[in-house]
Protein backbone atom coordinates (compact mmCIF):
# COMPACT_ATOMS: atom_id res chain seq x y z
CA UNK A 1 0.00 0.00 0.00
CA UNK A 2 1.47 3.38 -0.89
CA UNK A 3 2.55 5.62 1.98
CA UNK A 4 0.27 8.56 0.92
CA UNK A 5 -2.84 6.39 0.94
CA UNK A 6 -2.06 5.06 4.43
CA UNK A 7 -1.59 8.62 5.70
CA UNK A 8 -4.97 9.73 4.29
CA UNK A 9 -6.77 6.80 5.87
CA UNK A 10 -5.18 7.51 9.26
CA UNK A 11 -6.31 11.16 9.17
CA UNK A 12 -9.82 10.06 8.24
CA UNK A 13 -10.02 7.65 11.19
CA UNK A 14 -8.79 10.32 13.63
CA UNK A 15 -11.41 12.77 12.33
CA UNK A 16 -14.28 10.24 12.77
CA UNK A 17 -13.07 9.44 16.29
CA UNK A 18 -13.03 13.12 17.25
CA UNK A 19 -16.52 13.61 15.83
CA UNK A 20 -17.91 10.68 17.89
CA UNK A 21 -16.27 12.09 21.02
CA UNK A 22 -17.78 15.53 20.51
CA UNK A 23 -21.23 14.05 19.90
CA UNK A 24 -21.06 12.03 23.13
CA UNK A 25 -19.95 14.98 25.35
CA UNK A 26 -22.36 17.89 26.46
CA UNK A 27 -22.03 21.02 24.39
CA UNK A 28 -21.01 24.32 25.88
CA UNK A 29 -22.98 27.50 25.34
CA UNK A 30 -21.48 30.85 24.65
CA UNK A 31 -21.50 31.84 28.35
CA UNK A 32 -19.50 28.73 29.32
CA UNK A 33 -22.41 26.67 30.68
CA UNK A 34 -23.08 23.20 29.36
CA UNK A 35 -26.27 22.36 27.41
CA UNK A 36 -27.52 18.82 26.96
CA UNK A 37 -28.14 18.34 23.25
CA UNK A 38 -30.43 15.36 23.90
CA UNK A 39 -33.03 17.53 25.70
CA UNK A 40 -35.75 19.32 23.72
CA UNK A 41 -35.81 23.10 23.95
CA UNK A 42 -39.15 24.65 24.98
CA UNK A 43 -41.39 26.21 22.30
CA UNK A 44 -40.90 29.97 21.97
CA UNK A 45 -43.69 32.11 20.45
CA UNK A 46 -43.12 34.45 17.56
CA UNK A 47 -43.83 37.58 19.68
CA UNK A 48 -41.45 36.39 22.38
CA UNK A 49 -38.79 35.91 19.75
CA UNK A 50 -39.39 39.46 18.49
CA UNK A 51 -39.19 40.86 22.02
CA UNK A 52 -35.96 38.99 22.66
CA UNK A 53 -34.59 40.19 19.38
CA UNK A 54 -35.64 43.82 19.95
CA UNK A 55 -35.82 44.45 23.72
CA UNK A 56 -37.66 47.67 24.78
CA UNK A 57 -35.90 49.49 27.56
CA UNK A 58 -37.12 52.68 29.21
CA UNK A 59 -34.53 55.22 29.98
CA UNK A 60 -34.25 56.75 33.43
CA UNK A 61 -35.84 59.98 32.17
CA UNK A 62 -38.86 58.14 30.81
CA UNK A 63 -39.33 56.24 34.08
CA UNK A 64 -39.17 59.49 36.01
CA UNK A 65 -41.69 61.11 33.66
CA UNK A 66 -44.16 58.26 34.16
CA UNK A 67 -43.87 58.53 37.94
CA UNK A 68 -44.39 62.29 37.82
CA UNK A 69 -47.52 61.90 35.69
CA UNK A 70 -48.98 59.37 38.13
CA UNK A 71 -48.23 61.61 41.11
CA UNK A 72 -49.79 64.55 39.25
CA UNK A 73 -53.01 62.59 38.66
CA UNK A 74 -53.23 61.65 42.34
CA UNK A 75 -52.59 65.24 43.37
CA UNK A 76 -55.31 66.57 41.03
CA UNK A 77 -57.78 64.02 42.41
CA UNK A 78 -57.03 65.10 45.98
CA UNK A 79 -57.36 68.77 45.03
CA UNK A 80 -60.78 68.14 43.44
CA UNK A 81 -62.00 66.34 46.55
CA UNK A 82 -60.73 69.16 48.74
CA UNK A 83 -62.35 71.80 46.51
CA UNK A 84 -65.67 69.91 46.62
CA UNK A 85 -65.53 69.71 50.42
CA UNK A 86 -64.63 73.39 50.72
CA UNK A 87 -67.38 74.29 48.24
CA UNK A 88 -69.98 72.35 50.25
CA UNK A 89 -68.80 74.01 53.44
CA UNK A 90 -69.04 77.42 51.79
CA UNK A 91 -72.57 76.69 50.53
CA UNK A 92 -73.63 75.57 54.02
CA UNK A 93 -72.28 78.81 55.46
CA UNK A 94 -74.20 80.82 52.84
CA UNK A 95 -77.42 78.94 53.62
CA UNK A 96 -77.10 79.54 57.35
CA UNK A 97 -76.17 83.19 56.81
CA UNK A 98 -79.24 83.74 54.61
CA UNK A 99 -81.56 82.00 57.08
CA UNK A 100 -80.14 83.95 60.04
CA UNK A 101 -80.52 87.23 58.17
CA UNK A 102 -84.15 86.50 57.33
CA UNK A 103 -84.93 85.56 60.93
CA UNK A 104 -83.38 88.84 62.09
CA UNK A 105 -85.64 90.98 59.85
CA UNK A 106 -88.87 89.14 60.76
CA UNK A 107 -91.80 89.76 60.97
CA UNK A 108 -91.98 89.97 57.18
CA UNK A 109 -94.22 92.69 55.83
CA UNK A 110 -94.87 93.57 59.50
CA UNK A 111 -97.10 90.52 59.60
CA UNK A 112 -95.42 87.14 59.41
CA UNK A 113 -93.32 85.90 62.32
CA UNK A 114 -91.07 82.86 61.84
CA UNK A 115 -92.04 79.85 63.98
CA UNK A 116 -89.98 77.08 62.35
CA UNK A 117 -87.39 76.53 59.63
CA UNK A 118 -88.62 73.95 57.12
CA UNK A 119 -85.80 74.08 54.56
CA UNK A 120 -82.64 76.10 53.91
CA UNK A 121 -81.03 76.53 50.50
CA UNK A 122 -78.39 78.72 48.87
CA UNK A 123 -81.01 80.52 46.77
CA UNK A 124 -83.97 80.42 49.12
CA UNK A 125 -85.48 79.45 52.45
CA UNK A 126 -88.83 77.98 53.52
CA UNK A 127 -90.22 78.97 56.93
CA UNK A 128 -93.35 78.13 58.86
CA UNK A 129 -94.83 81.50 59.90
CA UNK A 130 -97.73 82.89 61.88
CA UNK A 131 -99.68 86.10 61.37
CA UNK A 132 -98.98 88.29 64.42
CA UNK A 133 -102.41 89.95 64.08
CA UNK A 134 -104.81 87.08 63.33
CA UNK A 135 -102.82 83.99 64.36
CA UNK A 136 -103.25 82.40 60.92
CA UNK A 137 -100.50 79.90 60.14
CA UNK A 138 -98.75 79.79 56.78
CA UNK A 139 -95.63 78.78 54.90
CA UNK A 140 -93.35 81.45 53.45
CA UNK A 141 -91.10 80.76 50.47
CA UNK A 142 -88.25 83.23 50.04
CA UNK A 143 -86.54 82.90 46.65
CA UNK A 144 -83.26 84.69 45.92
CA UNK A 145 -82.72 86.36 42.54
CA UNK A 146 -80.40 84.35 40.28
CA UNK A 147 -78.08 86.10 37.80
CA UNK A 148 -79.67 89.14 36.17
CA UNK A 149 -83.26 88.04 36.93
CA UNK A 150 -85.47 90.53 38.78
CA UNK A 151 -86.57 87.62 40.99
CA UNK A 152 -86.77 83.88 40.96
CA UNK A 153 -88.87 83.06 37.90
CA UNK A 154 -90.31 79.91 39.41
CA UNK A 155 -91.54 81.77 42.49
CA UNK A 156 -93.04 84.55 40.37
CA UNK A 157 -94.78 82.02 38.13
CA UNK A 158 -96.15 80.05 41.08
CA UNK A 159 -97.50 83.23 42.67
CA UNK A 160 -99.18 84.23 39.41
CA UNK A 161 -100.78 80.77 39.05
CA UNK A 162 -102.13 80.76 42.61
CA UNK A 163 -103.63 84.22 42.16
CA UNK A 164 -105.24 83.18 38.88
CA UNK A 165 -106.80 80.02 40.34
CA UNK A 166 -108.13 81.71 43.49
CA UNK A 167 -109.55 84.64 41.53
CA UNK A 168 -111.52 82.38 39.19
CA UNK A 169 -112.40 79.64 41.69
CA UNK A 170 -112.15 80.47 45.42
CA UNK A 171 -113.22 76.91 46.33
CA UNK A 172 -110.45 75.18 44.36
CA UNK A 173 -108.58 72.41 46.20
CA UNK A 174 -105.30 74.30 45.86
CA UNK A 175 -103.40 76.09 48.63
CA UNK A 176 -104.22 79.78 48.78
CA UNK A 177 -101.78 82.64 48.36
CA UNK A 178 -101.98 84.76 51.54
CA UNK A 179 -99.32 87.40 50.82
CA UNK A 180 -96.36 88.19 48.57
CA UNK A 181 -93.69 90.84 48.09
CA UNK A 182 -89.94 91.54 48.02
CA UNK A 183 -87.23 91.29 50.69
CA UNK A 184 -83.50 92.09 50.73
CA UNK A 185 -80.85 89.51 51.63
CA UNK A 186 -77.69 90.17 53.68
CA UNK A 187 -75.99 91.61 50.56
CA UNK A 188 -78.86 93.93 49.66
CA UNK A 189 -80.03 91.82 46.70
CA UNK A 190 -83.74 91.42 46.02
CA UNK A 191 -85.60 88.28 47.03
CA UNK A 192 -89.13 87.33 46.02
CA UNK A 193 -91.33 85.94 48.80
CA UNK A 194 -94.85 84.53 49.01
CA UNK A 195 -96.89 83.22 51.93
CA UNK A 196 -99.03 80.15 51.29
CA UNK A 197 -101.78 78.48 53.25
CA UNK A 198 -100.30 75.79 55.51
CA UNK A 199 -101.42 72.17 55.31
CA UNK A 200 -101.37 70.82 58.85
CA UNK A 201 -100.61 67.22 57.82
CA UNK A 202 -98.80 65.58 54.95
CA UNK A 203 -100.90 63.00 53.15
CA UNK A 204 -98.71 60.10 54.35
CA UNK A 205 -98.82 61.33 57.95
CA UNK A 206 -102.60 61.63 57.80
CA UNK A 207 -103.11 58.13 56.41
CA UNK A 208 -100.85 56.58 59.05
CA UNK A 209 -103.72 57.11 61.53
CA UNK A 210 -105.79 54.40 59.77
CA UNK A 211 -105.43 50.63 59.39
CA UNK A 212 -106.98 47.89 57.28
CA UNK A 213 -110.19 48.70 55.43
CA UNK A 214 -110.39 52.08 57.17
CA UNK A 215 -107.09 53.09 55.56
CA UNK A 216 -108.30 51.85 52.17
CA UNK A 217 -111.44 53.97 52.56
CA UNK A 218 -109.40 57.01 53.66
CA UNK A 219 -107.09 56.64 50.63
CA UNK A 220 -110.05 56.38 48.23
CA UNK A 221 -111.67 59.49 49.72
CA UNK A 222 -108.34 61.33 49.45
CA UNK A 223 -108.03 60.18 45.82
CA UNK A 224 -111.44 61.70 45.03
CA UNK A 225 -110.39 65.02 46.56
CA UNK A 226 -107.09 64.91 44.66
CA UNK A 227 -109.08 64.40 41.47
CA UNK A 228 -111.08 67.53 42.29
CA UNK A 229 -107.87 69.54 42.71
CA UNK A 230 -106.56 68.31 39.35
CA UNK A 231 -109.87 69.17 37.69
CA UNK A 232 -109.76 72.66 39.26
CA UNK A 233 -106.35 73.24 37.66
CA UNK A 234 -107.35 71.82 34.28
CA UNK A 235 -110.39 74.12 34.23
CA UNK A 236 -108.00 77.07 34.31
CA UNK A 237 -105.94 75.65 31.43
CA UNK A 238 -103.11 74.48 33.72
CA UNK A 239 -101.16 71.23 34.08
CA UNK A 240 -99.51 70.40 37.41
CA UNK A 241 -96.83 68.06 35.90
CA UNK A 242 -95.37 67.06 39.29
CA UNK A 243 -98.07 65.21 41.20
CA UNK A 244 -96.69 63.06 44.03
CA UNK A 245 -97.48 62.44 47.73
CA UNK A 246 -95.04 65.16 48.84
CA UNK A 247 -97.00 67.80 46.90
CA UNK A 248 -100.34 67.34 48.65
CA UNK A 249 -101.56 67.59 52.22
CA UNK A 250 -104.51 67.82 54.62
CA UNK A 251 -105.59 71.30 55.72
CA UNK A 252 -106.48 70.47 59.34
CA UNK A 253 -108.29 68.04 61.63
CA UNK A 254 -111.44 70.18 61.45
CA UNK A 255 -111.15 70.44 57.66
CA UNK A 256 -109.73 67.10 56.41
CA UNK A 257 -109.56 68.38 52.84
CA UNK A 258 -106.79 67.37 50.44
CA UNK A 259 -105.10 70.35 48.77
CA UNK A 260 -102.40 70.44 46.11
CA UNK A 261 -99.34 72.68 46.30
CA UNK A 262 -95.86 73.22 44.84
CA UNK A 263 -96.98 74.50 41.45
CA UNK A 264 -93.51 75.54 40.27
CA UNK A 265 -93.63 73.15 37.28
CA UNK A 266 -97.12 74.14 36.18
CA UNK A 267 -97.62 74.82 32.46
CA UNK A 268 -100.51 76.33 30.55
CA UNK A 269 -101.84 73.92 27.93
CA UNK A 270 -104.29 76.44 26.43
CA UNK A 271 -103.65 79.58 24.39
CA UNK A 272 -105.23 83.04 24.78
CA UNK A 273 -108.40 81.78 23.05
CA UNK A 274 -108.80 78.82 25.41
CA UNK A 275 -107.83 76.29 22.73
CA UNK A 276 -105.29 73.52 23.34
CA UNK A 277 -101.82 74.56 22.27
CA UNK A 278 -100.03 72.67 19.52
CA UNK A 279 -97.77 70.03 21.15
CA UNK A 280 -94.04 70.67 20.92
CA UNK A 281 -92.02 68.15 18.91
CA UNK A 282 -89.26 68.09 21.53
CA UNK A 283 -89.45 69.26 25.11
CA UNK A 284 -87.46 68.69 28.32
CA UNK A 285 -88.87 66.34 30.93
CA UNK A 286 -90.65 68.01 33.84
CA UNK A 287 -91.75 66.18 36.96
CA UNK A 288 -90.57 63.24 39.05
CA UNK A 289 -89.87 59.98 37.13
CA UNK A 290 -91.38 57.80 39.86
CA UNK A 291 -94.92 59.13 39.33
CA UNK A 292 -94.67 60.43 35.75
CA UNK A 293 -96.60 58.69 32.99
CA UNK A 294 -94.81 56.52 30.44
CA UNK A 295 -95.56 59.17 27.81
CA UNK A 296 -93.94 61.93 29.88
CA UNK A 297 -90.94 59.73 30.77
CA UNK A 298 -90.05 59.59 27.07
CA UNK A 299 -89.69 63.38 26.93
CA UNK A 300 -92.93 63.99 25.06
CA UNK A 301 -95.35 66.88 25.46
CA UNK A 302 -97.60 66.34 28.49
CA UNK A 303 -101.33 66.96 28.57
CA UNK A 304 -104.24 66.40 30.96
CA UNK A 305 -104.03 62.61 30.73
CA UNK A 306 -100.49 62.65 32.13
CA UNK A 307 -101.71 64.41 35.29
CA UNK A 308 -104.51 61.84 35.64
CA UNK A 309 -102.14 58.89 35.18
CA UNK A 310 -99.86 60.40 37.85
CA UNK A 311 -102.95 60.71 40.09
CA UNK A 312 -103.63 56.98 39.65
CA UNK A 313 -99.99 56.11 40.43
CA UNK A 314 -100.09 58.19 43.62
CA UNK A 315 -103.31 56.46 44.72
CA UNK A 316 -101.76 53.02 44.06
CA UNK A 317 -98.79 53.94 46.26
CA UNK A 318 -101.00 55.22 49.07
CA UNK A 319 -102.95 51.94 49.14
CA UNK A 320 -99.82 50.19 50.45
CA UNK A 321 -100.52 49.76 54.20
CA UNK A 322 -96.87 49.29 55.23
CA UNK A 323 -95.46 52.00 57.51
CA UNK A 324 -92.14 51.93 55.63
CA UNK A 325 -92.82 51.21 51.97
CA UNK A 326 -89.97 49.28 50.36
CA UNK A 327 -91.50 48.79 46.89
CA UNK A 328 -94.26 51.42 46.57
CA UNK A 329 -94.65 51.03 42.80
CA UNK A 330 -93.63 48.13 40.52
CA UNK A 331 -90.88 50.14 38.83
CA UNK A 332 -89.29 51.57 41.97
CA UNK A 333 -85.55 50.73 42.13
CA UNK A 334 -85.61 49.17 38.66
CA UNK A 335 -82.26 49.70 36.96
CA UNK A 336 -83.30 48.68 33.45
CA UNK A 337 -84.96 51.39 31.36
CA UNK A 338 -86.65 48.72 29.25
CA UNK A 339 -88.38 47.23 32.30
CA UNK A 340 -89.20 50.70 33.63
CA UNK A 341 -90.84 51.72 30.35
CA UNK A 342 -92.66 48.38 29.92
CA UNK A 343 -94.27 48.58 33.37
CA UNK A 344 -95.81 51.95 32.41
CA UNK A 345 -97.44 50.72 29.20
CA UNK A 346 -100.80 49.12 28.49
CA UNK A 347 -99.02 45.81 27.83
CA UNK A 348 -98.06 45.43 31.50
CA UNK A 349 -100.55 43.21 33.43
CA UNK A 350 -102.75 45.55 35.47
CA UNK A 351 -102.67 43.42 38.63
CA UNK A 352 -98.96 44.20 39.07
CA UNK A 353 -99.84 47.86 39.64
CA UNK A 354 -103.35 47.53 41.13
CA UNK A 355 -102.82 44.58 43.47
CA UNK A 356 -103.97 46.59 46.53
CA UNK A 357 -106.41 49.03 44.86
CA UNK A 358 -110.22 48.58 44.70
CA UNK A 359 -111.49 46.71 41.64
CA UNK A 360 -112.92 49.94 40.17
CA UNK A 361 -109.37 51.10 39.50
CA UNK A 362 -108.98 48.39 36.86
CA UNK A 363 -111.58 50.23 34.77
CA UNK A 364 -109.89 53.55 35.51
CA UNK A 365 -106.51 52.15 34.43
CA UNK A 366 -107.96 50.73 31.20
CA UNK A 367 -109.59 54.05 30.33
CA UNK A 368 -106.51 56.20 31.02
CA UNK A 369 -104.22 53.87 29.05
CA UNK A 370 -106.45 53.54 25.97
CA UNK A 371 -108.26 56.90 25.70
CA UNK A 372 -107.65 59.34 22.86
CA UNK A 373 -105.18 61.82 24.36
CA UNK A 374 -106.41 64.62 22.09
CA UNK A 375 -109.92 64.61 23.61
CA UNK A 376 -111.12 66.06 26.91
CA UNK A 377 -110.77 63.47 29.72
CA UNK A 378 -113.98 62.06 31.19
CA UNK A 379 -113.60 63.39 34.73
CA UNK A 380 -117.15 62.31 35.62
CA UNK A 381 -116.35 58.69 34.75
CA UNK A 382 -113.26 58.79 36.99
CA UNK A 383 -115.18 60.45 39.84
CA UNK A 384 -118.11 57.99 39.54
CA UNK A 385 -115.81 54.97 39.67
CA UNK A 386 -113.94 56.39 42.68
CA UNK A 387 -117.26 57.14 44.41
CA UNK A 388 -118.41 53.59 43.65
CA UNK A 389 -115.31 52.26 45.41
CA UNK A 390 -116.00 54.52 48.41
CA UNK A 391 -119.60 53.25 48.69
CA UNK A 392 -118.46 49.63 48.48
CA UNK A 393 -115.86 50.12 51.23
CA UNK A 394 -118.37 51.97 53.44
CA UNK A 395 -120.81 49.05 53.14
CA UNK A 396 -118.08 46.63 54.18
CA UNK A 397 -117.24 48.82 57.18
CA UNK A 398 -120.85 49.55 58.24
CA UNK A 399 -121.02 46.96 61.05
CA UNK A 400 -117.72 48.15 62.49
CA UNK A 401 -118.63 51.83 62.09
CA UNK A 402 -122.02 51.23 63.74
CA UNK A 403 -120.37 49.44 66.64
CA UNK A 404 -117.85 52.27 67.06
CA UNK A 405 -120.66 54.85 66.94
CA UNK A 406 -122.66 53.01 69.64
CA UNK A 407 -119.55 52.67 71.80
CA UNK A 408 -118.79 56.38 71.43
CA UNK A 409 -122.41 57.28 72.27
CA UNK A 410 -122.39 55.08 75.38
CA UNK A 411 -119.08 56.57 76.50
CA UNK A 412 -120.45 60.08 76.00
CA UNK A 413 -123.61 59.33 78.03
CA UNK A 414 -121.53 57.78 80.80
CA UNK A 415 -119.28 60.84 80.93
CA UNK A 416 -122.30 63.19 81.04
CA UNK A 417 -123.88 61.21 83.90
CA UNK A 418 -120.63 61.30 85.83
CA UNK A 419 -120.32 65.06 85.34
CA UNK A 420 -123.93 65.57 86.44
CA UNK A 421 -123.33 63.60 89.67
CA UNK A 422 -120.21 65.64 90.40
CA UNK A 423 -122.18 68.87 89.95
CA UNK A 424 -124.92 67.67 92.35
CA UNK A 425 -122.33 66.63 94.95
CA UNK A 426 -120.68 70.04 94.72
CA UNK A 427 -124.02 71.85 95.23
CA UNK A 428 -124.88 69.72 98.33
CA UNK A 429 -121.53 70.56 99.91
Amino acid sequence: MPANLEEDQGKKQLKEKATRKLAASPAKSGDGSTRDSTKKTPHVSFMATIKNAFPIKFSKNEDMERKLKRESRLLNHMERKLATYQGNTKEDDQRHALAEHLRSIAPFNRRWQVTETINEGTYGVVFAVCDVETGVEGVIKVAKAVGNDAGNQTAEWEGFILEKIYKNNPNASIVRLLDKGMLADQNGEGMEFMVLEKAQFGIMEWLSKFNGLERKLAVTRAALQMLKGIHDMHREGLLHRDLKPDNMGILSMKQPIVVLFDLGMTRMYTDEDGECRVPRTTCPFRGTPEWASGWASKGREQNRFDDLIAWMYVACELYDPASSITQPLPWTYRQSNRIFNYLKTIYCPAHILLRRAPQQFYEINTYLMTANRNLTPQYKFLADKTMEAITELENLLKPKLLKNALTAKAHKEKTEDKNAKNIKTTKVK
